[in-house]
């Protein structure tokens, strides 16, 4: 499975593998269907493993087109870009210093770490977020992929 998604009132994470066109439509059919049952935008995690390929033209073309979409219905969105040292630390600052021009301030974070996530949302998001990591947590997801 290239992409997996689970969904907790006021959040969406999903696991990326090998990156495809329709895993796409499946992250932002989650993430649209999250934030109208909570009558509210939600926070979106996805969470990158070290070792996941980067996604090709096709998919990188469906994230641009999706990304105005998603940006209305979440507060935040944030991209676990794991991996250490020189090379990771690059991806993360080429990934952050893309989106920021785009997003409103305060809506785009990279991370290198899960446990980095909470900090970067309000008070009241954070159970919300506790909750969608705890699910992730029980389903294996936040571990070597």
């Amino acid at each position: 499975m290239a992409c997996e998604v689970i969904t907790t009132p006021g959040a969406v994470f999903a696991l990326w593998g090998e990156p495809e066109v329709l895993d796409v439509d499946k992250v932002w059919s989650a993430v649209e269907s999250a934030a109208a049952t909570c009558g509210h935008p939600v926070v979106y995690v996805t969470r990158v493993p070290v070792d996941a390929p980067a996604p090709n033209a096709q998919v990188r073309a469906k994230l641009d087109q999706r990304m105005p979409g998603i940006l209305k219905v979440c507060t935040t969105y944030h991209v676990v870009l794991e991996g250490e040292g020189f090379a990771a630390a690059m991806k993360r600052g080429v990934l952050t210093g893309m989106f920021q021009l785009s997003w409103r301030r305060k809506t785009f974070f990279v991370h290198a770490k899960v446990t980095e996530v909470a900090a970067c949302v309000a008070l009241e998001e954070r159970p919300a977020v506790a909750r969608l990591l705890e699910a992730a947590r029980a389903r294996g997801m936040l571990g070597p992929r």
